[in-house]
């Protein structure tokens, strides 16, 4: 019988230790879960503001105004080509226009 115990007790030890690198593992399934959601709230929140933008005039950056909710004027820029070069003094952006 001892060797049945001792079977026994080995099975019992490694069957609990499979059980909590499992629940280990749900626990970081369930904190990537909370991140994901998290994001996916931001991403809501950030297209609502997008929505909620109202449209930039002519000469500002729609970067500054739709991703950022500020307004900003595009400066010229020197350009060889026949298009019209602007680049925001905020965020840098640049718009090629005809």
């Amino acid at each position: 019988m001892a060797d049945n115990d001792l079977y026994r007790h080995q099975l019992i030890e490694r069957l609990e230790h499979e059980k909590r690198a499992a629940q280990a593992e749900i626990a970081r399934a369930q904190a990537d879960e909370a991140r994901a959601r998290a994001r996916v709230s931001e991403k809501d929140a950030a297209i609502a503001s997008v929505r909620a933008a109202r449209e930039p005039q002519a000469d500002e950056c729609k970067r500054c105004r739709f991703e950022f909710g500020r307004t900003s004027v595009l400066r010229p820029m020197p350009s060889k080509s026949k298009h019209a070069r602007f680049q925001c003094a905020l965020c840098g952006a640049e718009e090629e226009r005809a």
